[in-house]
């Protein structure tokens, strides 16, 4: 395996900053952009919005790792959120092509992705990354994103990811869904059938490593398995040992709460990991039981 030069775009968020750990710890050099003025390496200034970038960052580069994104379930889904959603992914990652041309040295484009490219129109069937996408805001979002990464094809090799829900207590998901069964208010959401595609935060970014030591091209979905939101909101009461006594939310309050975001929580998909899995990558966390002793237990300590 080489050593890579690698730049990593939306370094400093939740999965960036495991992505970064993996990565010096398989030996890789590791730059970061940033958009604060003045930083100090390994971080390198950008702005994207006004097409500005620190020239040393992109100099002997091999891999661009793009994580640049706003969350989807931060906010709820106003108009104003949905392009910000669409534009965050878009604009950077034609940026990044832009750059591209100028370093020389690029042989592999990494991009975030989503497994919320498959919409939701049939929760029985389990997806493949061959399958089509979605008609959904998410899966429009997804498309566009996943073609704008394809401009570095053919001249590099090019990841799309397909990330599925990251657990960890760090943020995400996992902290809401602690958070209410430790106030003693947790419980399922809708019918609590619909499925979650789930990965620990440990095993995306062991990916991510991954698709740089061993020079992947292509798309992947990343996730562990497929959990129910009922059996997940059970196990997680297990592990803080909190009693579930509330029935389950009904889906309409959570319709006039979170409006067309609602369709995060109250609707699910299952997808095949079996592509990755041929590259030789190994989960270490491929159950729910082993996801959550490592997460509350082990503290996330490595």
């Amino acid at each position: 395996m080489s050593k890579r030069i690698v730049l990593i775009a939306g370094g400093s968020g939740l999965i960036g900053q495991e992505v970064q750990k993996e990565l010096k710890k398989s030996g890789h050099e590791v730059r970061i952009l940033t958009r604060q003025e003045n930083p100090e390496a390994p971080y390198f200034h950008w702005d994207p919005k006004n097409k500005e970038i620190d020239r040393a960052a992109i100099k002997g580069v091999q891999v661009i790792i793009n994580l640049v994104g706003v969350g989807i379930a931060d906010k709820r889904w106003s108009d104003k959120r949905k392009e910000a959603i669409f534009n965050s992914r878009i604009k950077p990652t034609q940026f990044l092509h832009e750059i591209s041309q100028n370093t020389p040295a690029l042989v592999q484009y990494i991009s975030a992705s989503g497994i919320t490219c498959y919409g939701y129109e049939d929760p029985i069937k389990i997806y493949k990354e061959s399958d089509d996408f979605g008609t959904d805001f998410l899966s429009t979002v997804v498309r566009r994103w996943e073609e704008v990464a394809d401009l570095f094809s053919p001249q590099q090799k090019v990841v799309k990811i397909r990330t599925g829900v990251v657990l960890t207590e760090k943020g995400g998901a996992l902290p809401k869904i602690s958070g209410t069964i430790k106030n003693y208010i947790g419980a399922p959401l809708g019918s609590g059938e619909q499925k979650m595609p789930w990965i620990t935060l440990k095993d995306i970014a062991r990916i991510y490593v991954h698709a740089v030591n061993s020079q992947l091209d292509g798309v992947f979905n990343a996730s562990s398995a497929n959990i129910s939101n009922e059996k997940l909101t059970k196990a997680v009461a297990s592990y803080l040992k909190k009693p579930l006594w509330l029935p389950n939310v009904p889906g309409f309050v959570l319709k006039t709460v979170l409006g067309e975001m609602s369709s995060l929580v109250l609707e699910g998909v299952r997808i095949d990991n079996s592509k990755i899995l041929n590259t030789g990558f190994e989960f270490q966390h491929k159950t729910i039981d082993e996801a959550l002793d490592y997460i509350y237990v082990q503290k996330e300590k490595d």
